[in-house]
């Protein structure tokens, strides 16, 4: 027999042998049979709280699950300061792995969540095939202490002053000789101060720093030098109220900052007398938002790459920035209710809100942000959310659970499904989660 047709009898031997074999006794490849990691929970701990002007210290964080360990370790990530600045928003990176890479494995669904220190999940990623993670997460916003104002003086009849870094609103105190005239506030780095100046003297002011935000305020500048006013120069008008304006900076045009209604429509002057707009504005405790038109936004808007809902109801609180719950388009939506940098915006995917999992609508398809109830399939397997109010609604079910007259278990910790296994009191769940028997 010729080598080449002994070869080729061995080759169909070989096949016909193979093909006897069971499925199971040949490696699977391209399924990936790993137990996935559906949930991941984080706890934040720090030396010392950022604080604008502090040392940029140490953070660490902990993961609970004994599957997993920390392989690059927390650390403040995307900071090119020493010190802490005001207004910085810090962002922790470490990087995730499971122990036993042959039995269990993340997905890009695995739910990260984190506590402590205000913390929240910033992102993830992941790396070598699901073996880890990268995460990414983020604290408030830093605070601290405003720095005190550097230059300040005048120009003509107007008050000046540099900005001062983390600040929407200077406090200006205008002095007549040693008695205090009049207290004003500004949005701006200069005020109009020639309304006030009704009598002859010498005049002087100082300005200091305030933050809207946190209700920072900064140390009071030393008084400017002296502006001496003639009798024939003084003010001529009416002297306004406190916080009044001039627009135009001349003489007799001097209004009051506020609030100002044209038929249904608000908009809101400052005072150095220009109307807000394409911004947003605190003011009777409550973020308002302000179009290019200056007119005050009601109802959905979306601002810097977000979502956010402004009260459409006149009860007092009309164009308001909602947080928390919303009921809007028959709707439930979540807004941000934390000051982190984002609040108000519009939440979606997996929220941890008053103790209980919810899942808001993440597609661009018309409902974005809804509030998703009943059954919800998803990468790692299904989950029950409360279908009706008494729960809450909503809200992620776990345990057992009865659903249109069947009865169902879902884990208590992931409060994923069970499917094709025995559920802890002995009855078994068939492939659809349909528990068999009693």
């Amino acid at each position: 027999m010729k080598p080449l047709q002994k070869n080729f009898q061995k080759a169909v031997l070989l096949a016909a042998c193979l093909a006897l074999l069971p499925a199971a006794a040949l490696p699977a490849y391209g399924a990936d049979s790993r137990e996935k990691i559906s949930s991941v929970k984080l706890t934040v701990s720090y030396d010392e709280k950022p604080e604008a002007g502090k040392t940029v210290g140490t953070v660490a964080v902990r993961v609970s699950d004994d599957r997993l360990e920390v392989i690059e370790p927390a650390q403040y990530y995307d900071t090119d300061d020493d010190v802490w600045i005001r207004g910085e928003v810090p962002v922790i990176r470490l990087e995730l792995a499971v122990k036993d890479s042959s039995g269990y494995r993340f997905t890009s669904s695995t739910k990260v969540s984190s506590s402590g220190g205000r913390s929240e999940v910033k992102s993830k990623k992941l790396l070598d095939g699901g073996d880890a993670l990268r995460v990414e997460l983020k604290l408030p916003k830093v605070t601290g202490p405003l720095d005190e104002t550097e230059e300040y003086y005048w120009d003509g009849r107007r008050a000046r002053w540099s900005e001062v870094e983390g600040a929407d609103q200077y406090e200006v105190k205008l002095y007549r000789g040693n008695s205090l005239v009049t207290t004003v506030t500004s949005t701006g780095t200069s005020y109009y101060l020639y309304p006030y100046m009704n009598r002859a003297g010498e005049y002087t002011f100082r300005v200091r720093a305030l933050s809207s935000v946190d209700g920072a305020k900064g140390s009071w500048s030393d008084k400017s030098e002296e502006f001496y006013l003639s009798s024939a120069d003084v003010y001529p008008g009416s002297t306004p109220v406190p916080g009044g304006g001039n627009p135009s900076g001349g003489p007799g045009n001097s209004r009051p900052a506020g609030w100002i209604q044209d038929q249904s429509r608000w908009s809101y002057r400052q005072t150095d007398g220009s109307l807000v707009h394409d911004s947003w504005l605190f003011v009777d405790n409550n973020w308002f938002y302000f179009g290019n038109d200056s007119i005050m936004r009601t109802g959905w808007i979306f601002v810097d790459d977000h979502w956010f809902y402004l009260n459409p109801v006149s009860d007092g609180t009309r164009g308001a920035m909602k947080t928390g719950w919303v009921f809007a388009d028959d709707h439930w939506f979540y807004l941000n209710p934390v000051s982190d940098g984002t609040r108000g915006a519009m939440k979606t995917g997996w929220v941890f809100a008053d103790n209980s999992w919810f899942y808001l609508n993440p597609v661009s398809d018309g409902t974005r942000g809804a509030m998703k109830t009943g059954w919800l399939p998803t990468e790692n397997g299904w989950y029950y959310l409360a279908p009706f109010s008494g729960g809450p609604k909503g809200a992620m079910k776990t345990g057992y659970q009865q659903v249109n007259g069947k009865w169902y278990y879902l884990d208590y910790t992931t409060g994923l499904l069970w499917t094709d296994r025995q559920v802890p009191d002995g009855r078994r769940a068939d492939r659809d989660g349909v528990l068999q028997g009693r």
